[in-house]
C-alpha cells in the first residue's frame, strides 16, 4: 500500500547546497533535526540553516561552485 505522506528531505553530509535565504553555498556538516550546518567553500566560515531555505546544488552547478573557488584562489595568491 502507498503512502500519500511526504517525507521530509534529507541532507547527506558532503552535500553542496544553497541557502535560499542569504544566497550562499556550502557543504553540509551536520543534519541533525533543526538547523542544518553549513561549510561555506570559499572559506572556513560555517553557518546554520533552515532546511526549508535549502536547495541541493545539482552535479554541474556543484563542480562549477568548486571551479570557481579555485580559481578565485590561484588568482589572489598573497
Amino acid at each position: 500500500m502507498a503512502s500519500n505522506q511526504q517525507t521530509e528531505p534529507r541532507f547527506e553530509t558532503g552535500s553542496v547546497m544553497r541557502d535560499t535565504d542569504t544566497g550562499r553555498v556550502g557543504v553540509v556538516q551536520r543534519a541533525p533535526e533543526g538547523p542544518v550546518r553549513l561549510h561555506a567553500l570559499s572559506s572556513d566560515e560555517h553557518w546554520d540553516a533552515d532546511p526549508d531555505d535549502l536547495v541541493e546544488l545539482s552535479s554541474i552547478e556543484a563542480l562549477s561552485a568548486r571551479v570557481g573557488v579555485v580559481n578565485y584562489h590561484s588568482k589572489h595568491k598573497p
